[in-house]
């Protein structure tokens, strides 16, 4: 089996499976309904958003949860209402909807669901309203903010921004390469990055930098993989010392022609010392890959990338290959010589 059958076998142990995606499809289409009947709140029409509606979504570790960002495009003029009070509204009436409940967070309504006791996954609804109510094509703005301090109206563009990225790649073999080299990068860092905070980098930016540098190798997810790591790597830029570190970070914006606020750097949540660690962690990562690219013995190069990727990437069983290997009969000439 060739690097490529092996990465593309991963692949399809670290996506997003049909049934999972469709018990999520079925849990945001219970919550929508249920908004839908309160009269609280205006009409909305829905927009899925995120990894799961970029088709660029894997399995989280142990630890972590599965979850659907919901856009909910209010019918209402953003003048007109205060950003909390939908978002309170829909706190309100999902409550006592799951176990877990639901919680107001900056940029969203978070109703989490639990399995076998624990937390497994959740649905994120995101609110919006317009310029206009009465213009469905004037701008959007997204409501961001825990409390009447923090509130605030934010300029936004979800459906654009879905549609960039959507049409960047037109090649329908080019789009599955992308979209599988995004996820490699995701299960490597759901691995290599705690859950807890903004720790993590954020899916968006390493889509973005991946879709600006994304070059397509034929039949060659490991050689695009390492293109766009590298170019992680350096995007990086020096910004000052922690006394004995230098500190380095990534400053990435939306891109411009989409309507969304001017100052948006995707990596803004992340301090200084966590973007130094991304940094540190994808230099390593990046040897480890061309490591892994420049052996030539394909068993080492399955066990470099196991542990890389974790056993979600097999790699051979030493006994077995040493079996393999045991009964392997050289081929020869009519001579008897080898060749």
């Amino acid at each position: 089996m060739s690097i490529q059958s092996k990465l593309e076998q991963f692949h399809e142990k670290i996506k997003m499976s049909s049934s999972l995606k469709r018990e999520l499809r079925e849990k945001k289409g219970i919550l929508l309904e249920i908004l839908r009947k309160d009269r609280n709140l205006p009409s909305f029409c829905e927009l899925e958003q995120g990894s799961y509606a970029m088709h660029t979504g894997v399995k989280p570790e142990e630890d972590q949860e599965y979850d659907i960002d919901v856009a909910l495009r209010f019918s209402a003029t953003k003048s007109e209402v205060e950003p909390l009070v939908y978002k309170e509204n829909i706190c309100e009436i999902l409550k006592n909807h799951t176990e877990y409940g639901a919680e107001i967070k900056k940029s969203c309504v978070t109703v989490t669901y639990s399995k076998e006791g624990e937390a497994k996954f959740h649905v994120d609804l995101v609110v919006y309203t317009y310029e206009d109510k009465n213009d469905k094509d004037s701008q959007l703005y997204i409501a961001k903010g825990i409390d009447k301090e923090s509130q605030k109206w934010e300029k936004a563009d979800p459906k654009g921004l879905l549609d960039y990225i959507g049409d960047q790649i037109e090649e329908e073999n080019e789009r599955e390469q992308f979209r599988r080299v995004v996820k490699y990068i995701k299960k490597w860092r759901n691995l290599k990055f705690t859950n807890t905070g903004h720790t993590s980098p954020p899916s968006i930016g390493i889509t973005l930098i991946a879709l600006d540098n994304f070059k397509y190798c034929e039949d060659d997810d490991l050689s695009s993989l390492i293109h766009i790591v590298e170019a992680i790597v350096n995007k990086f830029n020096f910004v000052g010392w922690d006394g004995t570190r230098e500190l380095y970070r990534i400053q990435w914006s939306l891109p411009t022609v989409l309507e969304f606020e001017a100052e948006n750097d995707v990596f803004e949540k992340m301090t200084n010392i966590q973007m130094t660690d991304f940094k540190d962690k994808t230099e390593k990562f990046k040897r480890d890959l061309i490591s892994v690219q420049g052996e030539v013995d394909e068993n080492i190069q399955y066990k470099k990338l196991n542990e890389i990727f974790g056993d979600d990437f097999e790699a051979p069983d030493e006994k077995t290959t040493a079996k393999q290997q045991q009964n392997y009969i050289p081929s020869s000439s009519v001579s008897g010589y080898e060749i």
